[in-house]
């Protein structure tokens, strides 16, 4: 399917050599605009729709599907040798929906293995138009209660896990594209028993699920500064958790074992 030419995409960043945005190495390119606000997020100069951000004003353009998987295409030669492939993020990849389709179906035509991250907070209209065009899903399930969602994101998480679910159901019948859940380990925020067990007993009901936690890099602060905000809550934290927190927590998730208790003897 040729792409449109009229249709055109806002990215604000193409990133190579990524290694921890789906299997292999691969080329991430970062669409632009979010209608969520996470008090965390790792990419502020994304969040805005359009042009006219200050930040990365060089990187941030407007491109149509065609010649994006052109520029995506070029590096095609890493993905073969090592599995990888292309992987949308963002910003909200799905608020540009039709666009990814397009540039999706170029790049799988080729034979490149493509992925999205999302937040699953669009119209569901806009999940499932993109369902058959992708091969992997990484979902970002932060909180699992509804009012700290809105506290911490601007938003409830109301019609998030409802895509969430009218995406498993599509993959349990279809057999693709692939899931993985994936939560920021964010401290004092998502990082707490409480929420990984309530967010285990939500996936639990779609059956075994690939689902990871990612430890949180503070780093975005330079971010901030240079967009001249002063909001970011995470200045002081140099570190992420410790190694007895993250066990902790992976327990929680049901991501291992709980070691066994000692018992006394007499």
């Amino acid at each position: 399917m040729k792409s449109s030419p009229e249709l055109r995409m806002t990215i604000f960043d193409v990133q190579r050599f990524s290694v921890h945005d789906g299997p292999g190495i691969r080329t991430t390119a970062f669409l632009k605009g979010c209608l969520l606000r996470c008090v965390w997020c790792q990419n502020p100069e994304g969040l805005k729709f359009g042009t006219g951000d200050p930040m990365h004003s060089s990187k941030v353009r407007e491109v149509t599907p065609a010649a994006l998987a052109e520029e995506l295409l070029a590096d095609r030669v890493f993905f073969e040798t090592s599995g990888g492939g292309v992987t949308f993020s963002g910003g909200e990849p799905l608020a540009q929906a039709e666009g990814l389709v397009e540039t999706a179906r170029i790049l799988r035509s080729q034979g490149i293995h493509v992925a999205v991250e999302t937040s699953l907070e669009v119209p569901l209209e806009r999940l499932q138009r993109v369902l058959d065009e992708v091969d992997l899903v990484l979902a970002d399930l932060k909180v699992a209660d509804p009012e700290d969602h809105k506290k911490w994101t601007g938003r409830g998480n109301e019609r998030i896990l409802g895509n969430f679910q009218a995406l498993a159901k599509y993959s349990a019948k279809h057999g693709h594209p692939q899931i993985v859940v994936r939560t920021p380990l964010v401290p004092g925020h998502t990082a707490t028993k409480a929420n990984l067990t309530k967010l285990r007993e939500f996936l639990a009901s779609w059956g075994p699920v690939s689902w990871e936690l990612l430890d949180f890099n503070p780093l975005a602060k330079a971010k901030y500064r240079a967009l001249g905000r002063s909001d970011y809550p995470f200045d002081h934290l140099s570190t992420g958790l410790t190694h007895e927190e993250r066990c902790q927590l992976n327990e929680a998730a049901g991501l291992i074992e709980s070691p066994p208790k000692e018992t006394s003897t007499s």
